[in-house]
């Protein structure tokens, strides 16, 4: 990977000699800001462009380059790629568009791509990308002419779009955050986000990443690569809509779409995400600051309408306004004599006018060992303060490191003051107190996720009876149907958890032979009934052996009446669980990030509140509870307004243990158990209803219960 950014030869292939064109204009931008390293041309005709020769074929070159730009038309890619492989080159970049992001039926053209890749040992970067930037070699792939020369710094890019990772080329510098390099990967046909995430987290030359991204080509070994990162990793992730638009299965597909998976990847391995581009520059220039290590705030305020703005920023953000100590306000007391304003958090410094006085305040404020961070509303004028709050700024970056906490800073002033503080002083700055509330909690927020998913430890796996979860599945794929009732709750208990008592019968005589107490359920088996109690496949409360008997005969008449055929694949009858308090576990299989474990509210509630909490599996029991303390439901688990608290730990335990049979049988798509009845401490669950569905070999109907 180092070679695409420390070459020491580069060819452009498609170089014009007597007209402008993109390949011109690479060789141009190399040539023009002192790229160190030899650079050639492969053109229709020789020549020089900037002095640097340009031959007409890859073979005549004098050398084997480093790396080979390709920008031809797209029909031609594929012998030029060739042609690379035979002269001996072996890192490409193929910025050349026409591929499949322009049509399907250009998957011909990546074919060969890819098997020309392979027989010559090629790694390439693209189709349809602009290369890479490497700041402190002054290498430049881009096809748009560059005309800022900014100083290198320490944070680098990865984007899917061109245009995208242009804007932050821009943006970044002007706020003062400085690139060290750049990577555009296009269509991601060969090498991807992973690659390059990998060897930036690997770079001594890179302290933070930012990346754009569309989608994931390899969204698991991302989070694995972004779990062990020492880096903050920042990404603005698009195309945020459900991958598929078809008709859901179960609550599990319902109530994961995509993004909800990618969100819960982020959080779990503490990448910030951003929404737009603001948040991204926001977050990159946070993190230029000592991190915010906890919620207590201080707000000073050179304005008191400011300052309440900003308390309802803190509020928002989940930040805790402390109270300032007796000794603090004594010490500040003693810099100045208020006439009008209590010593209060937000403190109001609006009728101090001495920075000498107010930078005094800042730093004890700062030094309060209460305090994790400050936010400090800086209105002023700029025709008469403008040096003034530059010497400020340089205090305040000081006294950041001295004693290594945030101080996060809303420039409030003339309109071209503030952008000049944005774009020329080292010190990042925010336009609003919203905006600099918020970048403290980004800094927050990343602090605490990142020690919560460094202390996780490892995620137990439970061990699972594999004998019996292979058997029901190769039993369905020989129906051709999806595992019935007593099958599910089977897999449910080869994965360690207690079902129900139960069993599949033909008669009353059946249960009583089983010594099953009632009362009972009885659930009809039917491959065919997606809903059972659609037709009557569903009876509850059953007090008795002749109730029991007259409740099959009841099932029975009642699938006769439902005017199309249903097959009977048996009846089950199990314990009737206690009433308790629903919550709903499930699994699936992404197609992008494997194996995730949900949780939430259950029963009829599941699909109308929508309040679940999703994590990539296997979890650790401290994710397990953490997805608990994530619902709007968790204060009932607390025993909300004088209820009984409930087994917490019995939860967890089903979450966990479900988080591992997801993981370890990768063949299961989705697991459902809804409703998962919990009871007050030291009491358990209740399973009594599970479906599973298998990747393959199954029927895709979902068995309702």
């Amino acid at each position: 990977m180092r070679t695409f950014f420390y070459p020491e030869s580069l060819v452009i292939i498609g170089v014009s000699v007597s007209r402008l064109n993109l390949g011109k204009i690479i060789l141009t931008n190399n040539a023009k800001r002192g790229f160190a390293g030899r650079l050639y041309g492969v053109g229709r005709e020789e020549g020089e462009v900037e002095g640097k020769r340009v031959y007409t074929k890859i073979s005549d070159l004098p050398e084997i380059p480093d790396v080979a730009i390709i920008i031809t038309p797209a029909e031609t890619v594929p012998d030029m790629l060739r042609e690379c492989g035979l002269k001996g080159i072996r890192r490409v970049v193929i910025e050349s568009g026409g591929f499949s992001e322009f049509s399907g039926s250009a998957g011909d053209l990546e074919k060969k791509l890819l098997d020309i890749a392979g027989e010559f040992d090629i790694k390439f970067i693209g189709p349809n990308c602009v290369g890479t930037i490497n700041f402190e070699t002054n290498i430049m792939m881009p096809f748009a002419f560059a005309s800022k020369f900014y100083e290198a710094g320490d944070i680098s890019i990865i984007t899917q779009s061109g245009g995208v990772g242009n804007t932050f080329l821009q943006a970044l510098p002007d706020n003062h955050v400085f690139l060290n390099k750049f990577v555009s990967v296009g269509n991601k046909l060969q090498l991807d986000e992973v690659d390059f995430l990998s060897y930036y987290l690997s770079d001594p030359a890179t302290s933070a990443v930012l990346a754009y991204l569309e989608g994931f080509s390899r969204g698991r070994a991302f989070f694995d690569c972004a779990m062990a990162a020492e880096k903050p990793i920042i990404v603005q992730k698009s195309n945020r809509s459900a991958m598929s638009a078809k008709i859901a299965q179960s609550h599990t597909s319902a109530l994961s779409s995509s993004d909800d998976i990618v969100d819960a990847a982020f959080r779990q391995s503490a990448v910030i995400r951003a929404d737009d581009e603001e948040d991204m520059i926001s977050a990159a220039k946070i993190l230029q600051l000592p991190p915010m290590r906890g919620r207590r705030v201080a707000v000073l305020s050179r304005s008191g309408g400011h300052a309440v703005i900003s308390t309802d920023a803190c509020e928002r953000f989940g930040f805790e306004l402390i109270s300032f100590p007796q000794s603090f306000i004594d010490r500040i007391k003693s810099m100045y004599k208020s006439r009008v304003i209590s010593h209060q958090n937000p403190l109001d410094l609006g009728e101090i006018f001495d920075y000498t006085i107010f930078t005094n305040i800042l730093r004890e404020a700062i030094s309060l060992p209460e305090v994790d961070g400050v936010l400090f509303n800086h209105l002023y004028q700029a025709e008469y303060e403008s040096v003034m709050s530059r010497s400020f700024l340089d205090s305040v970056g000081k006294m950041t490191l001295e004693f290594d906490k945030p101080v996060s800073i809303a420039m409030i002033s003339d309109l071209d003051e503030v952008v000049d503080i944005s774009k020329n002083h080292p010190y990042p700055t925010y336009s609003s107190p919203f905006r600099a509330a918020q970048a403290l909690h980004i800094s927050a927020t990343y602090w605490e996720r990142r020690n919560f998913r460094n202390h996780r430890g490892d995620a137990r796996l439970y061990e699972v009876d594999s004998a019996i979860v292979d058997g029901i599945r190769e039993i369905g794929s020989n129906e051709e149907r999806i595992p019935l009732t007593d099958e599910a709750l089977s897999i449910c208990a080869a994965a360690g958890l207690r079902p129900v008592r139960g069993m599949r019968i033909s008669s009353a005589e059946d249960a009583e032979a089983a010594d099953l107490k009632y009362p009972l359920a009885l659930k009809l088996l039917s491959r065919d009934a997606s809903h059972k109690s659609d037709v009557g496949g569903v009876k509850l409360n059953i007090n008795s052996r002749n109730d029991l008997t007259n409740a099959l005969s009841d099932m029975r008449a009642s699938i006769q009446r439902a005017g199309r055929p249903i097959t009977v694949d048996g009846y089950f009858v199990h314990e009737m669980a206690p009433a308790g308090t629903e919550f709903f576990v499930g699994a699936r299989h992404d197609p992008c990030f494997g194996p995730v474990v949900l949780t939430g509210m259950g029963g009829i509630f599941i699909e109308i509140f929508k309040d679940r909490a999703i994590r990539l599996a296997p979890v650790t029991e401290a994710e397990a509870f953490e997805m608990l303390r994530e619902l709007k439901a968790f204060p009932i688990l607390e025993g909300a307004r004088g209820g009984r608290p409930l087994d917490i730990d019995s939860l967890v335990e089903v979450i966990c243990r479900i988080s591992s049979l997801a993981y370890s049988h990768r063949e299961i798509s989705e697991i459902d158990l809804n409703p998962v009845m919990v009871y007050p401490r030291g009491q358990g669950v209740g399973i009594v209803d599970a479906r599973v569905f298998f990747a393959e070999g199954a029927a895709v109907s979902a068995v309702r219960a």
